[in-house]
């Protein structure tokens, strides 16, 4: 936080009218912390401003998984934390917590924003220093683009250019994916580029990149942290050793491939069954896989999406695998009708 003519609140009282200093006054509570204290949690529902008397704070955010913080700063007198979230009515982005012992004025967000109204000065201010704030994030965020360090909404890149990125800069590191609920999905490592364990869904190895690659963007973020040796625990039995060119090369044919399978089967629905007596498969690359769907699906019939779950294959895999055992009329897909509904 600054520590100039703007950035201190206590400058600003001493700026305004008797009137208006006696406004804001009567919104303050004066509530103190002792060390080590958390005033609010990252997440938390933003209910008040706050604006430090004395004592030291500190904001830090946290991994979407939770096993990294970063600090983003320190505050002291006459800074101010919390008018963000109050201002855009959005969940706390930081973890604030107390250096030492801390005594800070109070505002709810009713009085806050009332404050704002009555008080022109007031709300001239804090647009400033929101402004110069937004300013300072959007020129890190500029220059982050050609740091180390990645992330990024995966609404808005794919897996397949996320690649193409950390490949191209022969980076060595962890790249993790989350969903909207901040839940860990992906893992993949890299060394100086090319990528040698990875962890989608269910799935390990090079068939957990086949699965990101095809499946279809979802909201969540992705980020890419430069270590030199992987946290995530991989099996070095899915060790992928496939060149970097030649898997983005097939990563954009499967991509096609997996889009060109009929959206029924896509669908996973409906429950797989032996139409034959006996397997006949030709293909060795795929034998092992067959070989287990078949006796999958031995003694009764299973759900398609069990049977995908159970195996360590991409889904584009496993498709091409039943689409031909249904062509050959080796098995045959249940698929419930929908109950019909009554007129009556």
């Amino acid at each position: 936080m600054e520590h100039n003519f703007e950035a201190n609140f206590f400058t600003l009282l001493e700026l305004l009218d008797m009137g208006s200093r006696l406004e804001i006054d009567g919104a303050c509570t004066k509530v103190s912390f002792p060390p080590n204290q958390v005033i609010y949690n990252q997440g938390d529902e933003s209910e008040a401003v706050y604006i430090i008397a004395s004592g030291v704070v500190e904001a830090v955010t946290h991994s979407p998984d939770g096993r990294q913080t970063r600090s983003l700063g320190f505050m002291s007198r006459g800074d101010f934390f919390g008018d963000l979230g109050v201002l855009t009515n959005h969940p706390r982005l930081a973890t604030i917590r107390s250096c030492e012992p801390l005594q800070v004025l109070q505002i709810e967000k009713t009085a806050f924003l009332r404050l704002l109204e009555k008080v022109p000065k007031m709300g001239a201010y804090f647009s400033r220093n929101l402004a110069r704030r937004l300013h300072k994030t959007s020129t890190e965020a500029h220059l982050n683009i050609y740091s180390l360090d990645l992330s990024g909404n995966l609404q808005r890149f794919d897996l397949l250019t996320i690649f193409q990125a950390i490949t191209g800069m022969n980076h060595t590191g962890e790249l993790h994916l989350n969903n909207s609920s901040h839940d860990l999905i992906g893992s993949f490592f890299f060394r100086e580029g090319r990528v040698e364990y990875a962890r989608f869904a269910h799935l390990e190895g090079v068939e957990a990149v086949w699965q990101g690659f095809v499946e279809s963007a979802t909201e969540g973020s992705f980020t890419f942290r430069v270590l030199a040796e992987p946290t995530s625990p991989f099996s070095k039995d899915h060790l992928i050793q496939i060149e970097s060119t030649d898997l983005l090369m097939q990563g954009v044919g499967r991509r096609d491939t997996y889009q060109s399978i009929p959206e029924e089967l896509r669908k996973m629905e409906g429950r797989l069954s032996r139409k034959s007596e006996a397997l006949e498969w030709n293909d060795a690359e795929t034998a092992l896989l067959t070989e287990r769907i078949w006796e999958l699906i031995a003694k009764r019939p299973q759900p398609m999406i069990s049977l995908w779950r159970r195996l360590n294959y991409s889904a584009l895999t496993f498709l091409e695998t039943v689409n031909v055992l249904l062509q050959t009329g080796q098995v045959e897909l249940l698929v419930e009708a929908p109950a019909e509904q009554s007129t009556e």
